[in-house]
């Protein structure tokens, strides 16, 4: 029994041990008498208690904080819990178990998530700028279509970080975001005067026929063409090949002096519209060709005639800017436009006729029917200028000096008026 009782004695002393040992740590962890944190007592309490306990008390203090981002008449408002108080509670707390005394925390009010929620208004102040445009549209009724520019915009992200901290600092309030507008340079009156009409000139047609449907088909390769700065106008590069399979038909040409038939006959008409129409716009002609014959729908030394292989007409854009062709074909008038960068010049066309050469006699054939084969024609000798007006006045410039030769006529006649010696009476053409 002794040996016994020795035992529970022992046993007595080891749980008085660890009940002080407890009891001893569950007084350290409390924190002391007269201990207080921004005026709030947490004496006796744990520091889990004693936490909980300043947290809703700062909570409370929070909860009618606010802050408001105004951006171009829109308003951010933040509230608790988005706004909440960083402290340095937990040192506090520390130093609060081993020394009772009156604490006041360090407290500063906070924008959680501010980097990204200061990136997102700014983001929604932006707006990417755009310059003003013109669209090249020579199949629809205006040669243009022109785009407004769009003011770009951009919100000063630095200073609004800087004035959202100083509201903070000051327990929360207004701030407006700063904007800036950015204008593009190249806004609408910009591009117009980009896309000025810089000449048209027209010429007359049959309409109908052959002719026409190769005065149509040029015109339509040339519609729409655009030139930089700088870059050169081929007529045959433009127009490609009069041949059948390009979509060209037989009509009259002028080949070797004479009128005869050939594919892509009208042509030159288009060729010698265009050439009018560049000298107009100031374009610097690098290359063209006379005909040979004088033609009816240009005055002489006017005319710029083209083949396929090596006469061409050509132009070089030294508008400084892009120029744009349109060319319409339709009831019996062909027209040919530029557009570009004005250089506040006009020009006007000017020919003299210096002499005119008499053809020589009809040659005369014997037929069935008196007619007209071929039309004479006189031959010319003529100087074409130009007149270039300025603000500071007038110049006269000496285009071009050409020979256009006589065309001899060729008539028909009966036999029976042929053998009676009757002059010849126009009574039919073409025959």
């Amino acid at each position: 029994m002794k040996k016994r009782g020795g035992v529970w004695a022992c046993w007595l002393v080891v749980l008085a041990v660890a009940a002080s040992l407890v009891l001893s740590g569950y007084r350290a962890a409390t924190l002391p008498r007269g201990c207080t944190i921004d005026g709030e007592d947490v004496s006796g309490m744990t520091v889990a208690q004693a936490r909980a306990h300043i947290l809703r008390a700062l909570q409370e203090d929070v909860k009618d904080s606010s802050l408001t981002i105004e951006a171009r008449g829109r308003e951010y408002v933040f509230r608790a819990p988005m706004l909440a108080v960083r402290t340095n509670l937990d040192a506090v707390l520390a130093k609060a178990q081993g020394e009772a005394g009156e604490y006041v925390l360090e407290k500063e009010l906070v924008l959680l998530k501010m980097e990204d929620t200061l990136r997102g208004i700014c983001d929604e102040c932006y707006q990417k700028s755009r310059a003003a445009s013109a669209i090249f549209t020579p199949n629809g009724g205006m040669p243009f279509r022109y785009e407004r520019e769009i003011a770009g915009r951009y919100a000063d992200g630095r200073q609004l970080k800087e004035d959202v901290l100083r509201a903070l600092e000051s327990g929360g309030g207004r701030v407006s975001v700063r904007v800036y507008t950015v204008r593009p340079r190249v806004t609408l009156e910009r591009v117009r005067e980009q896309t000025k009409r810089l000449s048209t000139f027209s010429t007359r047609y049959a309409d109908g026929g052959s002719r026409a449907h190769n005065i149509a088909l040029a015109a339509q390769k040339i519609d729409g063409t655009v030139l930089e700065a700088g870059e050169t106008f081929s007529f045959n590069e433009t127009v490609g090949a009069r041949t059948k399979k390009n979509g060209f038909e037989s009509a009259p040409i002028i080949q070797d002096g004479a009128f005869t038939s050939g594919i892509g006959g009208g042509v030159c008409q288009v060729s010698t519209t265009v050439y009018n129409a560049a000298l107009l716009a100031g374009m610097q002609v690098s290359e063209y060709h006379p005909h040979s014959l004088a033609v009816g729908y240009v005055e002489p030394s006017f005319d710029a005639m083209v083949n396929g292989s090596e006469c061409d007409l050509k132009f070089i854009n030294r508008t400084g800017g892009k120029i744009y062709l349109t060319a319409k074909a339709k009831s019996g008038t062909l027209t040919i436009a530029v557009y570009g960068v004005s250089e506040g010049v006009s020009y006007e066309r000017k020919s003299v006729v210096l002499e005119r050469v008499a053809p020589p006699e009809p040659q005369v054939r014997e037929g069935d029917t008196d007619c007209e084969i071929r039309a004479e024609k006189e031959g010319l000798r003529s100087e074409g200028y130009l007149i270039r007006r300025t603000a500071k006045g007038e110049e006269v410039l000496c285009l071009r000096r050409d020979r256009y030769a006589p065309v001899q006529g060729i008539v028909q006649k009966s036999s029976q008026n042929l053998s009676e010696g009757k002059a010849f009476q126009y009574l039919a053409f073409d025959c």
